[in-house]
């Protein structure tokens, strides 16, 4: 784990500095690396597509903090804090200050290649563009922007702020000083960073598919 987090990029770069940051998409996913970004102590901007996704975004991340009050893991104050710091919005125009924004909507590729020319066109130049695809090729992602080499993978597992494993999957033409952000910000979020290549399913999911087809040969076999 302690090899894992280095990369050997930070021998040569520094990281970017990240202050307030964005996720575009507020399902389990988002709403999850939301939270993980809140404990952090950095803002957060949701965007969603529409006013009632927003607001359903934003009940998602409530629901979160609510339950961990109600289990007295967390004060009435603690959580008032923490969502304080939390806005949603349906407008991408919201994310124009972000250093970081991070997509986490549905595994279609036209559809996350949409968000990014979305993401172009509003970001400021420098912000960092990372994809939470769980198994698409980050790269041609990447070439839906004018700016490539701001563009990188960031995987995060379900439940997002619980489960500590975050692939970063780093694509051919992105920069150095971005893969070095992104293995800090990895830290920062308290997450076991893995560095993995642009392949179909990445590390973890071509782990799970070989499992699985395993299990189902022995179920066939009668086990």
């Amino acid at each position: 784990e302690r090899e894992a987090a280095r990369a050997p990029e930070a021998r040569t770069a520094s990281s970017r500095p990240i202050r307030t940051v964005g996720v575009v998409g507020g399902g389990i996913m988002g709403s999850g690396i939301a939270v993980a970004m809140l404990n952090a102590g950095l803002p957060v901007v949701m965007v969603e597509r529409d006013e009632a996704s927003a607001a359903s975004g934003r009940a998602n991340v409530d629901r979160v903090y609510a339950a961990l009050v109600a289990k007295g893991r967390m004060t009435p104050e603690v959580m008032q804090a923490l969502m304080g710091r939390f806005t949603a919005h349906a407008s991408y125009s919201a994310l124009a200050e972000a250093d970081l924004v991070i997509e986490a909507v549905y595994e279609d590729l036209d559809l996350k290649k949409q968000v990014f020319r979305e993401l172009d066109r509003v970001a400021r130049q420098g912000a960092i563009l990372a994809t939470n695809t769980s198994c698409l090729d980050v790269g041609d992602i990447a070439e839906a922007t004018s700016r490539p080499q701001d563009v990188i993978g960031l995987h995060f597992f379900s439940p997002a702020h619980i489960m500590r494993l975050l692939e970063i999957v780093v694509p051919p033409r992105v920069s150095a000083d971005v893969i070095v952000t992104a293995f800090e910000f990895a830290k920062r979020l308290g997450k076991i960073s893995v560095r993995a290549g642009v392949c179909d399913g990445f590390i973890g999911n071509r782990i799970l598919t070989a499992c699985r087809s395993a299990t189902d040969h022995m179920l066939e076999d009668g086990a």
